[in-house]
């Protein structure tokens, strides 16, 4: 089965957004590249030891968040936002898991920053067309991705040969990441890849239909576990990618934080402030996971706190910032580009894309 296109995706959030209809896809329609097509960029920026760019001035920061995994380990951070006790004032919004719509409330300046599945960013970043320009901040999670189904025969890649297998996430990081690791594999056609509008969709299904098979993200899979029964998840994603990709060093990265460059230059203290109380946050919920799960309900970064909890330690959050964020995301980038350059807007972003915080900052040499 054909996925939706993006365009199509797009069309549909922009249009209930009340916004003029801008295209995500990138070189295809009419907007010049930061980069060179199929060519590798050479990324060799390096922090620099400068003053921060823009106002000294505190200011309001108004972020546009995606439920779940980018979100989940935030808690500290939301309640010190809730309680004003950080310096800047910073707003969040959940906009469900409607990453398209977060896409196009964000070009239309609803938003100043924004978790996004992490091929998003490059597709705006290689899009002129759009009202704004806008640079990578963080990782916030790496692999999420599992197979799960009510098949007890399916145990490898291999078990998938000729069956269909229901996934979540057209247009983004989870298509494009199977995608990527199938031809890594030489497996782009081994089965049928068939996408459904929401995760809750795939969930029906396994339970209606005997023997099915499904790729969700966490956390679907510890969600699956209290409706589905008996459910196995027989293959994680993440470790299929790190073996197919060990010549490379290529990581799996699933989300993302974008900053609207403009807001960056003006504000960059506030976005210091942002990203150093992301990683005491994600710090503490890899220390307090009980405590955390227990927070996600009430924050509104989760939907059931007791599936939280089952899912947290296989959602691979995290804050990786500056260089080393630039060498996981530039891996990751390339193998989607060469799986698909239209996954990545049609261009590997070149050192425009990444944030490099001035150096003696956040972990910064």
């Amino acid at each position: 089965m054909q996925s939706v296109s993006r365009r199509s995706f797009i069309a549909g959030s922009i249009a209930c957004a009340g916004i003029s209809a801008v295209s995500l896809s990138a070189c295809s329609q009419g907007g010049a590249s930061h980069a060179g097509g199929s060519e590798k960029p050479v990324l060799s920026a390096t922090p620099e030891k400068r003053e921060l760019w823009g106002s000294p001035d505190l200011c309001t920061v108004r972020t546009g968040l995606i439920m779940g995994p980018p979100s989940m380990g935030l808690s500290q951070f939301l309640l010190a936002a809730k309680n004003h006790k950080t310096k800047n004032n910073f707003t969040f919004e959940f906009n469900a898991v409607d990453y398209i719509g977060l896409s196009a409330r964000l070009n239309n300046g609803d938003f100043d920053i924004a978790t996004l599945p992490s091929n998003i960013g490059p597709i705006l970043y290689n899009n002129h067309e759009l009202k704004n320009e806008y640079v990578l901040m963080c990782i916030n999670n790496l692999g999420v991705l599992y197979v799960m189904t009510t098949d007890a025969s399916i145990k490898t890649m291999d078990d998938l040969r000729g069956r269909t297998v229901y996934a979540y996430g057209a247009g983004g990081t989870p298509e494009y990441t199977i995608r990527a690791l199938l031809k890594k594999k030489n497996m782009s056609d081994a089965f049928n890849l068939e996408f459904k509008s929401t995760p809750f969709e795939i969930l029906n299904l396994l339970q209606e239909k005997p023997n099915s098979i499904a790729l969700l993200p966490q956390p679907f899979i510890s969600l699956s576990k209290l409706l589905v029964n008996p459910l196995y998840v027989p293959i994680d994603i993440t470790k299929e990618w790190d073996a197919a990709f060990a010549d490379n060093g290529a990581q799996a990265v699933m989300t993302t934080t974008i900053v609207n460059k403009k807001f960056l230059h003006e504000h960059e203290q506030a976005v210091i402030e942002y990203l150093t109380l992301m990683k005491s946050s994600v710090e503490w919920t890899k220390q307090n996971y009980r405590k955390a799960a227990a927070l996600q309900e009430d924050l509104g970064s989760f939907l059931n706190n007791a599936v939280a909890l089952d899912a947290f330690p296989y959602l691979a959050i995290c804050c990786i910032t500056g260089t080393k964020m630039r060498t996981a995301m530039s891996g990751f980038v390339e193998q989607l580009y060469d799986a698909d350059p239209e996954s990545v807007g049609g261009a590997i972003p070149d050192d425009g894309f990444y944030y490099l915080p001035p150096s003696g900052m956040l972990g910064e040499a």
